[in-house]
C-alpha cells in the first residue's frame, strides 16, 4: 500500500532560522507542544486542541534574531540562543537564566547538557561549565552544524562538528580527537535513533551512529566510538525531484538543511527523515539494515523512498512526536518564511483545504438534480447517511467560525500595521526593507558551475543581475521565469533580469565564470511587497572561481612550479592565497599551511604549502600559476613586501592539460557534424517509417536531435569559452618564458582550434616559438 503523508498548516510567524524548532516531551497529557522561535525574537510554544492551535505561551521579543532552538539533554527546559546571549526557559515560559557571552560572532549552533554548555559561532567554539568559560576551540573551518555525545573517555562530552572544509571533527574539551573526510562541506548532523544522552541503558564504550548530510546532496552514515570514526554507509539517488524543472532536477539532489529519525511509517523500525534546501522532504526507509545499519546490510537492501514531496522553499527545522493527540508519530517542519508545518499519517487529516467536503456537497447537488430530472419528480436521493451529513455540517461550520475568527484577526493586524506605517510615512522615506533575503552562493563541482539560491520571505517579483566580468548564464530552477539580456559594454559586461511569471520565495540561477578574471557580480532581488524595496547581493569572483578544495592530490602528475621567498608573514600569504581561491579559512590555523584544490572545469590540480617567509605551488595548469603569481606580485608590491619569484615551466603538463580539455573540445565539434545529419534524418524518417535499419550512432541522432539543435545554437559561445581556455594557457607558456607578446602565433594556434585536430595542436605546443 502507498505511504501518504497529509499536510496540516498550523503556524505562520516571521522568517525562521535553522535549528529554531524543539518538539517537547510529553508531560501528564500524551499531546506533546512544539517551540519555535523566529527572527522578531520571540520564543512561541503551541499545542493542538480539538484542530486548533492553542498558544501556551510567548517569550517576550528578546532583541535579536533568534539562531537556535535547543532543548538540555533528556530535561524540558528550552535554550535559545540570540545575538550573542543564551536564554533559558522553563516549559512553563518563565525564563531563569540568561548568559550575556563576550563573544564576538552569532551563536548558531548550541548543546546543553547538565551544568555544561557548547555553542558554536562562525568558526569558534565555546564550551561553559556553570555559565563561566571552559574553554574554546578555533575550528580550522566554517561551523556548519554541532552536536555532542559521549564519545572520547571521561564524564565530560565530545562535540561533533560539520566543517565546511569537507570533514566532521570530533573534539574532546579543546583537543582535537577524531577527523573523517566526507564527500563535500557537510552541512547537517544528526543521532541515529534516540541520541545517546537520552538513553535510559547507557553502555560503557557504545559506539554512537551518527548522520550526516552534505552541501552535495548525500546522506551518510558514520560510526564512533573512542578509538575510530568511520563511514558506514551512504544514501543518494539521482531521482526527479517534484516541483523542479530543468537539467539540475535529474542530477543531484540539493544541499541538506535537516536530518532526522522517527518510525513514521509505523514499521517498527526507524526511517530516516531529511529536509534539503529546495523545499525537498524525504522518508527513506532503511527496510531490514534498520536495526543495525552497516555497509553490507545496506548493499543488499538499499534503503527505499518511501515519501517525498516539495514545500517549494528551504526546511529549517524537523522534529517528530505525538501532535494532535492522536495514534500517530507525526513530523513537524519549518521552512525559510515562517511556516509550521504538520505531516500526519492520520486520515483524519486528509482534506485540510475542503476541498473533499466542496466535492462531496457537488455531487450530491448533482445526483439529486440529475434524479429530479429523469424521474420528473422532486424525489430527494440522499447520497450520505443522516450521520454523515450531520458530521459533515459540524466540521463544516466549525470551520467556517475558525475562518472568521483568523480573518478578524488579521483585519485587526492589518489596520495597526497601515496605522503605523503612515505615522512613519508622513514624515520619512520608506527605506528599510520589509522582507527578509538571503542567499547562497556555492560551487556546483559536477557540473563545473555555481549555483546562486536567492529565498525571500516574500514572493519574488525580479532578480537583476549586473556583473564588471564576464559569466555564462546556464539556466535558472524554481520559480519559472523570463529572462531578458541587455547587451553590455566594456565595463558592465553581463546585464540581466529575471521577470518571475508565478508566485514562488526561492530562485536558483546556474552560471558559470571564467578563470583568470576576478570581479563583481551585483545581484538586485525585488520582492512583491509594498514599499518596493530592492535587496542588493555582492558577490566576489575570484581569479581560480572554478578550483574546489580536495583533501588528496593525485600521484604522478608532471607539475609546474612557483616558489616565492620575502619578509612576509603565513597571515600576509593566507590573505593573498584568499583573494585568488575560495574555501580558505579566515586565518592560518598552523605555521605552515598546505593548501590542494581541483579545476571543476578542466580537471587540473593545484598544490600549495606556505609558512613564515616561503612558499610553495605546483600545478598542471600554467594559467593557474600564472595567475598565483600576478596575483600575488601586485598584493605584495601594494604592501611594500620584496617578494623572490622562481618559476619552473615543465613542457611535460602541456600535452596533459589538453588531454583533459581534449572530450569537451571533441564533442563541442562533433556537434556541428551531427547538427547537419538532423534534418536528412527526419526525411528518412518521414520516408520509411522505420529507422531500425540506421547506424547505431546516427538512431542516436535521430532519438536526441532536439537536444543536440538546442546544444547546437549554444556551441558558438561554449566553444568560443573552450578556446580561449588553450588561447591563454599557450600565452601563459610563453609570457612566463620572458616573451611577452606572442600574437603572431595566437592566429595560427586559432585556426588549428577551428579546424580541431588534438595531434596538431600538441605538436603547436611543443614547436619553439622563434
Amino acid at each position: 500500500m502507498e505511504f501518504t503523508l497529509h499536510r496540516v498548516d498550523l503556524l505562520h510567524g516571521q522568517a525562521m532560522a535553522k535549528g529554531t524548532l524543539c518538539i517537547l516531551p510529553a508531560g501528564k497529557k500524551k499531546t506533546q507542544k512544539v517551540a519555535v522561535g523566529d527572527d522578531s525574537g520571540t520564543l512561541t510554544v503551541f499545542y493542538m486542541k480539538k484542530g486548533e492551535v492553542q498558544t501556551e505561551w510567548k517569550s517576550p521579543a528578546l532583541g535579536r534574531e533568534i539562531s537556535t532552538v535547543v532543548l538540555q539533554s533528556a530535561k524540558d527546559k528550552l535554550f535559545v540562543g540570540c545575538g550573542q546571549s543564551i536564554h533559558g526557559f522553563t516549559r512553563k515560559g518563565k525564563e531563569f537564566v540568561k548568559i550575556k557571552t563576550n563573544l564576538t560572532e552569532t551563536i548558531n549552533h548550541i548543546f546543553v547538557d547538565e551544568n555544561m554548555i557548547w555553542t558554536g559561532g562562525e568558526y569558534i567554539m565555546n564550551i561553559y561549565d556553570q555559565c563561566k568559560d571552559f574553554g574554546f576551540v578555533m575550528v580550522k573551518d566554517r561551523i556548519n552544524d554541532l552536536t555532542c555525545a559521549p564519545i572520547a573517555p571521561g564524564d565530560i562530552l565530545s562535540a561533533i562538528i560539520a566543517c565546511q572544509d569537507k570533514f566532521l571533527r570530533v573534539y574532546a574539551g579543546e583537543k582535537l580527537y577524531h577527523e573523517l573526510s566526507v564527500e563535500g562541506p557537510g552541512s547537517s548532523l544528526g543521532f541515529y535513533g534516540t541520541p545517546p544522552m537520552e538513553k535510559e541503558i547507557k553502555k560503557p564504550n557504545e559506539s554512537v551512529t551518527l548522520m550526516y548530510g552534505t552541501e552535495q546532496g548525500t546522506v551518510g552514515l558514520t560510526s564512533i566510538d573512542a578509538k575510530a570514526m568511520k563511514r558506514i554507509a551512504g544514501i543518494t539517488d539521482r531521482q526527479q525531484r517534484p516541483g523542479m524543472s530543468g537539467p539540475g532536477a535529474g542530477t543531484r539532489r540539493a544541499r541538506v538543511c535537516v536530518l532526522h529519525t522517527a518510525d513514521i511509517v509505523k514499521s517498527g523500525a526507524l526511517d530516516i527523515l531529511v529536509g534539503r534546501e529546495d523545499g525537498n522532504l524525504e522518508v527513506w526507509s532503511l527496510g531490514e539494515g534498520a536495526m543495525s545499519p552497516s555497509a553490507a546490510r545496506l548493499e543488499q537492501v538499499p534503503p527505499t523512498l518511501t515519501y517525498e514531496t516539495c514545500l517549494q522553499e528551504s526546511i529549517q527545522g524537523m522534529g517528530s512526536g505525538n501532535i494532535t493527540g492522536g495514534e500517530h508519530n507525526e513530523l513537524v517542519v519549518t521552512t525559510y518564511s515562517g511556516k509550521v508545518l504538520g505531516f500526519t499519517p492520520s486520515q483524519a487529516a486528509r482534506d485540510p483545504t475542503g476541498s473533499e467536503m466542496a466535492n462531496a456537497e457537488d455531487q450530491a447537488a448533482a445526483s439529486q438534480g440529475l434524479m429530479s430530472t429523469m424521474m420528473g419528480t422532486s424525489t430527494k436521493k440522499k447520497t450520505m447517511t443522516q450521520a454523515e451529513e450531520n458530521a459533515l455540517k459540524a466540521e463544516k461550520d466549525r470551520r467556517h467560525k475558525a475562518l472568521e475568527k483568523e480573518v478578524e484577526t488579521l483585519k485587526a493586524q492589518l489596520e495597526k500595521e497601515k496605522l503605523s506605517y503612515q505615522r512613519l510615512s508622513g514624515e520619512q522615506i520608506a527605506m528599510q526593507t520589509t522582507t527578509k533575503v538571503s542567499h547562497r552562493f556555492n560551487l556546483n563541482s559536477e557540473e563545473a558551475c555555481y549555483n546562486l539560491t536567492v529565498d525571500s520571505q516574500s514572493p519574488l517579483e525580479l532578480v537583476s543581475l549586473r556583473a564588471d566580468v564576464d559569466v555564462d548564464l546556464l539556466d535558472h530552477d524554481g520559480t519559472a521565469a523570463i529572462l531578458s539580456r541587455s547587451k553590455g559594454d566594456p565595463v558592465n559586461p553581463l546585464l540581466a533580469t529575471y521577470r518571475m511569471q508565478e508566485a514562488g520565495s526561492r530562485f536558483q540561477i546556474r552560471l558559470r565564470t571564467v578563470e583568470g578574471l576576478s570581479g563583481t557580480i551585483s545581484c538586485f532581488v525585488l520582492p512583491a511587497t509594498s514599499p518596493k524595496t530592492a535587496h542588493l547581493i555582492n558577490l566576489q569572483i575570484k581569479p581560480l572561481s572554478l578550483h574546489e578544495k580536495i583533501t588528496e592530490a593525485p600521484p604522478d602528475v608532471p607539475m609546474s612550479e612557483l616558489r616565492l621567498t620575502g619578509p612576509f608573514t603565513v597571515m600576509d600569504m593566507h590573505q593573498w592565497l584568499s583573494m585568488c581561491v575560495n574555501e580558505l579559512p579566515s586565518r592560518p590555523t598552523e605555521d605552515e599551511m598546505t593548501i590542494a584544490y581541483r579545476s571543476a572545469f578542466v580537471g587540473t590540480v593545484l598544490l600549495g604549502r606556505y609558512a613564515k617567509g616561503s612558499a610553495t605551488f605546483k600545478s598542471d595548469s600554467i594559467m593557474t600559476i600564472s595567475v598565483l603569481k600576478d596575483l600575488i606580485t601586485r598584493e605584495a608590491t601594494a604592501r611594500k613586501v620584496s617578494v623572490s619569484i622562481n618559476v619552473d615551466v615543465k613542457d611535460e603538463t602541456f600535452p596533459r592539460f589538453l588531454e583533459l580539455i581534449h572530450p569537451k573540445l571533441a564533442f563541442q565539434h562533433s556537434l556541428t557534424q551531427q547538427v547537419k545529419m538532423v534534418e536528412p534524418l527526419r526525411e528518412v524518417q518521414l520516408q520509411e517509417g522505420e529507422t531500425n535499419f540506421l547506424a547505431p550512432e546516427l538512431q542516436m541522432v535521430l532519438q536526441h536531435a532536439s537536444d543536440i539543435q538546442q546544444q547546437f545554437e549554444l556551441q558558438p559561445q561554449r566553444l568560443a569559452f573552450l578556446h580561449n581556455i588553450v588561447l591563454a594557457a599557450y600565452k601563459h607558456k610563453w609570457r612566463l618564458r620572458g616573451h611577452q607578446s606572442v600574437e603572431h602565433r595566437v592566429k595560427d594556434l586559432q585556426k588549428l582550434l577551428e579546424a580541431y585536430n588534438m595531434e596538431q595542436i600538441a605538436a603547436f605546443f611543443d614547436e619553439p616559438i622563434d
